[in-house]
């Protein structure tokens, strides 16, 4: 009997490589998801927290999604030439900073339950 046949997470968090794998595939999918609906934030900080060996670096993980889920937004209005636009738009502006980082660090706050 395997020792980690109790958990299938924990056989995911020993090896380095399948770990980085996992995140890598749930970065894909949380902005792959949040590209179509807000909820995706919440998921993909979810989906790249559950690798991770601690809640509190799953936490950090669901941070670091929402910010590259925000540069990623960024990036895009600056590709169209929008993104003057959309920074002088005040209030709007503080929401588009704080939304993706806010869900993407507490979708990152499922990893204290598992």
């Amino acid at each position: 009997m395997s020792r980690f046949a109790g958990n299938p997470l924990a056989e995911l968090r020993a090896n380095a490589t399948y770990r980085l794998l996992a995140v890598g595939a749930g970065i894909v999918i949380g902005l792959a998801l949040a590209w179509v609906h807000w909820l995706g934030l919440l998921v993909g900080g979810a989906l790249v927290s559950l690798p991770t060996k601690s809640w509190k670096r799953g936490v950090l993980a669901g941070l670091g999604f929402g910010v590259l889920s925000l540069l990623v937004f960024l990036s895009l209005l600056a590709f169209y030439g929008s993104l003057a636009p959309a920074l002088g738009m005040g209030q709007i502006t503080a929401l588009v900073v704080a939304i993706p980082l806010a869900a993407g660090t507490i979708g990152g706050l499922v990893r204290m339950l598992v």
